[in-house]
């Protein structure tokens, strides 16, 4: 019995060396394996380095080079920085901010100035019109915002009395005075404000000019209303001038008045009789 144990104890002592061993030859087999890396195709592309506003010309230090994965990268954009400056002078026609890839539509050439026109789209005009504090909404009209044109004018009027009415609707704001920054948010009063409009309204505001007064109104930015009300004119204002709210008559109304009389005697002989004359003016007359 005890030589039985011996041998089935050497026997174990000897299969779990040999599992030890291969589980260590295994083990060490993979560590020393290297792990392979999968390489992604990358592609270098400029980006700004600082945040660059509508107008600025553009410099070899306001960029830098960085790889992003190919598939990562935006179509279109510079591989190299001399790709860009090569179009010299170059100039920023919608703001880029640090770190971001530049792309040909945010870069306009031909012009050496800060101004406007990087920012009038093809087929629109800029066009400025005279204002005071109280026709330019009391300097609060500032870059960006939108605006509606109202016109006053008696041209063209029968009556030759003055009408208000809608001229242009929705019209976005681009400078006062010679402002033209959007990150404008303290009221400046001005005497000129620069809207962008088609041609044709530009015709429109250049003769308006001529034949009557021109209003701003203020829209809130996220209004895409139409304008439905009438053209206001003074015999509207008339009607709502009561402090009680009821309309007032119409200037052509004819209003009957209470007739006067004067009593009168008549006197014949020794005869004394009273009679009621009514006044000669006692008729409808017109206010």
């Amino acid at each position: 019995m005890r030589l039985k144990a011996s041998l089935l104890l050497g026997f174990a002592l000897v299969f779990g060396g040999l599992a030890a061993w291969l589980v260590g030859q295994l083990l060490s087999s993979q560590v020393s394996e290297p792990t392979v890396a999968i390489a992604l195709p990358m592609q270098t592309v400029v980006v700004s380095s600082v945040d660059l506003p509508i107008g600025t010309n553009l410099q070899r230090n306001h960029f830098r080079l960085v790889d992003l994965p190919l598939e990562a990268a935006p179509a279109g954009s510079f591989a190299a920085i001399d790709d860009l400056l090569k179009d010299q002078p170059s100039v920023v026609n919608s703001a880029i901010v640090a770190g971001e890839v530049v792309l040909p539509g945010r870069l306009s050439t031909g012009y050496t100035r800060k101004g406007l026109t990087t920012r009038i789209p093809d087929g629109q005009r800029a066009i400025s019109i005279p204002v005071n504090a109280v026709r330019g909404v009391g300097g609060f009209v500032l870059p960006g915002d939108k605006v509606d044109v109202l016109h006053t004018t008696s041209v063209g009027r029968k009556d030759e009395q003055p009408v208000s009415r809608t001229l242009l609707q929705d019209i976005i704001v681009l400078g006062v005075d010679q402002l033209s920054s959007d990150i404008e948010e303290e009221p400046v009063v001005v005497n000129v404000v620069t809207l962008l409009t088609t041609l044709e309204q530009a015709k429109k505001l250049t003769l308006a000019q001529q034949a009557g007064t021109l209003t701003l109104a203020l829209r809130n930015g996220t209004d895409k209303g139409a304008d439905q009300s009438n053209t206001i004119a003074l015999n509207d204002l008339w009607r709502f001038d009561n402090a009680d709210g009821n309309a007032a008559p119409a200037p052509s109304t004819l209003v009957a008045r209470q007739p006067r009389s004067r009593d009168v005697e008549v006197i014949r002989g020794l005869d004394v009789n009273k009679q009621v004359i009514p006044s000669a003016g006692d008729a409808l007359v017109s206010n």
